[in-house]
C-alpha cells in the first residue's frame, strides 16, 4: 500500500537535499510497522484494532455499554456510568467493608465499626452500666467541672478523728450547735452545769481540812479489823490483809457459800462439785428390748467425759440402739452379730451420746480426767458397759443369758436353766448337754461367779459318776463329786463353787458329768449362777 501526497515547491532539482523538490510531487511511499498491520483491515462500525495473537491486526467490536462509557467527556462521568465514585468524598451506598484496624492504630487508615467498637470497650473497660456514659459521669460528678476542688473543700469542713485539725471559732462554735452540745462540753467549767449542787469549800479547795465531820484515823494499834464499825484495815508487815473470819465478808464472787443459801448456775454447781471431787459414777445401763437399751440417771446424774461433768437427762444417754448408731466412732451404723461391745458416753453436740467401739478400755491419765475409764487412748470417750449381740446383730437378756453388763453401779444377778432329763455313756467329765449352759458377760475386775447344779441320777449299771460344774470347758470346778452308785437312785446336788481370774468377756457355765458303765440319766438336771454385773 502506498500513500499519495503533494508538496509545496522550495527549490529546483538538485539544489538542496533538505528542501522539497518537484521530483518529490505526487510520490509514493510506502507505510510499514504497526500502520501496516492495520493498513489493510476493512473499515467497520463500532471496532476498534488490535494485534492477534499471531501478529497480525484484527477488528474487535465495541459493545453498546462500552461505547456508551466511551463516550462520556469525563473520567467522573465515566466511573458515573459504571457505579463507580470518585476518589473525592465519595458517597458509598450498602454495607461497604475496610480492613479492622488494630486497637491503638494512629494513621489515616479508615477506621470500621469494629475499630469503634473496640475503642469504646476499651474506654468504658467494664464500668458499670450506669457509670458507662460521659452523660452518667457527668450527673455522678453533678455537673461540676471542679468536682475535685468541691469535694476537697467539703472533706476539709468536717470533723476528724483521725489527726488535730485547726477550727475558727467560727467554725467550733458551728460544730458544737450541730452537735447541741451543752456549754459546760466546751468550757469544761463547773459554773457551767446546770442543776449542780451548792458545794462546800472543799469543792473547790480540795484540802482535807475542809471536809466536815471528818474522820479520826486513831492510832496504828486501833486499826485492826474487826475491832469495831467504821474502823479501817491495815495491813501487815507482809502487805497482806489480817486473817478476817467468813461472815465479816459480803459480796465476795465466786466462792461458795456455806452458811447461806445461793443463786448457783447448774455450771457453776457442778465446777463446784468437780472442784469438790464429789462421787460422779452415776447412772446404769439397762437392756430394754433386743432393739434398745437404756442409761437413766441413778444414784445421781453426773458423768465425767472428757474431763467435764454432764448431766444424765431423764430420758438417759442418747442413741443406744442397735441400728442406726455410732459404731467405732462412726454415725448411722449397725451393730454385727455374735460380737463384743464396749459401750462409751461422749457429747455429740452437747448431747451425752452412746458409741459401741470393738476397741477396749484403760483408765485415763490426762489431767483434769485422771481416774476416769476411758476408751483406750480417747478421752472423749467414758465407759458405761458392755454388751454382747446375738446371732440377729440383737441384744440378748434372759435366764440363760447375761448379755448387757453396766460399769457403774453394778449388782448382782442369777442365771438358771430349764430342768430336764439327759443320758449319758461317755466317761467323766464330759458336758452332760449344751441346753445346760449359761452364758455372761464379766469385767476384769470382778472376774469371780458362783455356779452349783443339782440333779436326781439314774443308771443302768453300778458305776462311778462325774458329777461338777465348768467354765468354758470340761475342766470340772473344785467341789466336782465322783459318787459310787449301788442302788438305783441317787441324788445330788454340787456345792457352790466359785471360779476366779476369769479373764474380761463372754463366758459360759454348764454341767459335766459321765460314767465309767452304763447308761447314766442325769433327771431334772439343772445349773444356777450368781455374778455381778
Amino acid at each position: 500500500m502506498s500513500i499519495k501526497h503533494k508538496k509545496t515547491v522550495f527549490a529546483e532539482d538538485g539544489t538542496d537535499p533538505n528542501t522539497v523538490h518537484p521530483s518529490d510531487w505526487n510520490d509514493e511511499h510506502v507505510i510499514d510497522g504497526l500502520l501496516g498491520l492495520f493498513a489493510a483491515l476493512a473499515v467497520r462500525p463500532y471496532a476498534f484494532p488490535y494485534v492477534a495473537a499471531d501478529g497480525s491486526g484484527a477488528l474487535a467490536s465495541i459493545s453498546a455499554p462500552a461505547l456508551a462509557m466511551l463516550s462520556k467527556a469525563t473520567a467522573a462521568a465515566i466511573l458515573e456510568s459504571i457505579g463507580g465514585v470518585g476518589p473525592a468524598s465519595p458517597a458509598f451506598s450498602g454495607a461497604p467493608t475496610a480492613p479492622t484496624a488494630a486497637l491503638g492504630t494512629n494513621t489515616d487508615q479508615i477506621a470500621t465499626m469494629a475499630a469503634l467498637q473496640a475503642m469504646r470497650a476499651d474506654l468504658v473497660n467494664s464500668a458499670p452500666s450506669t457509670l458507662d456514659t460521659l452523660n452518667e459521669l457527668a450527673n455522678a460528678l453533678g455537673s461540676d467541672p471542679n468536682f475535685a476542688a468541691t469535694v476537697t473543700t467539703a472533706l476539709g469542713n468536717r470533723l476528724r478523728v483521725d489527726a488535730a485539725q485547726a477550727f475558727t471559732a467560727a467554725q467550733k462554735a458551728q460544730a458544737v450547735a450541730n452537735l447541741a452540745l451543752a456549754a459546760v462540753a466546751v468550757s469544761g467549767a463547773y459554773a457551767d452545769l446546770s442543776g449542780k449542787p451548792a458545794l462546800a469549800p472543799v469543792a473547790t479547795s480540795g484540802a482535807y481540812s475542809d471536809l466536815t465531820a471528818r474522820p479520826s484515823l486513831g492510832t496504828a494499834a486501833a486499826l485492826n479489823a474487826g475491832m469495831g464499825a467504821s474502823q479501817m484495815v491495815q495491813l501487815d508487815a507482809n502487805g497482806r490483809l489480817p486473817a478476817v473470819d467468813g461472815s465479816q465478808l459480803i459480796n465476795i464472787g465466786g466462792s461458795l457459800s456455806y452458811a447461806a443459801a445461793q443463786a448457783l448456775t447448774d455450771a457453776q454447781r457442778l465446777q463446784a462439785l468437780d472442784n469438790l471431787g464429789a462421787p460422779i459414777a452415776c447412772g446404769r445401763l439397762l437392756y430394754s428390748s433386743a432393739t434398745a437399751l437404756s442409761y437413766p440417771p441413778y444414784k445421781g446424774d453426773l458423768l465425767k467425759v472428757g474431763g467435764q461433768l454432764y448431766r444424765i437427762p431423764v430420758t438417759g444417754v442418747a442413741g443406744l440402739e442397735n441400728t442406726g448408731v455410732y459404731v467405732n466412732g462412726v454415725a448411722g451404723q449397725n451393730l454385727a452379730a455374735g460380737t463384743i461391745y464396749y459401750v462409751y458416753a461422749f457429747t455429740n453436740n452437747g448431747v451425752l451420746t452412746g458409741d459401741f467401739c470393738t476397741t477396749s478400755h484403760a483408765m485415763s491419765a490426762t489431767a483434769g480426767n485422771v481416774g476416769t475409764e476411758i476408751k483406750s487412748g480417747d478421752d472423749t470417750r467414758s465407759l458405761i458397759g458392755m454388751i454382747y449381740t446375738n446371732a440377729s446383730g440383737q441384744f440378748q437378756q434372759s435366764a440363760l443369758v447375761r448379755g448387757v453388763i453396766t460399769w457403774f453401779n453394778r449388782r448382782s444377778y442369777v442365771l438358771t436353766t430349764a430342768s430336764g432329763n439327759y443320758a449319758t455313756s461317755t466317761a467323766y467329765f464330759s458336758e452332760v448337754s449344751t441346753s445346760l449352759r449359761l452364758y455372761f458377760l464379766v469385767w476384769v475386775d470382778e472376774p469371780d461367779v458362783t455356779v452349783s447344779a443339782a440333779s436326781d441320777l439314774t443308771y443302768t449299771a453300778q458305776c462311778n459318776a462325774g458329777i461338777g460344774v465348768g467354765i468354758d470347758g470340761t475342766t470340772p470346778l473344785p467341789g466336782y463329786g465322783v459318787p459310787l452308785l449301788s442302788n438305783g437312785n441317787h441324788s445330788w446336788v454340787s456345792a457352790p463353787t466359785a471360779s476366779a481370774g476369769l479373764s474380761e468377756g463372754l463366758h459360759y457355765a454348764t454341767v459335766l458329768g459321765g460314767t465309767n458303765a452304763g447308761t447314766l440319766t442325769y433327771n431334772n438336771a439343772a445349773l444356777t449362777l450368781r455374778a455381778i454385773g
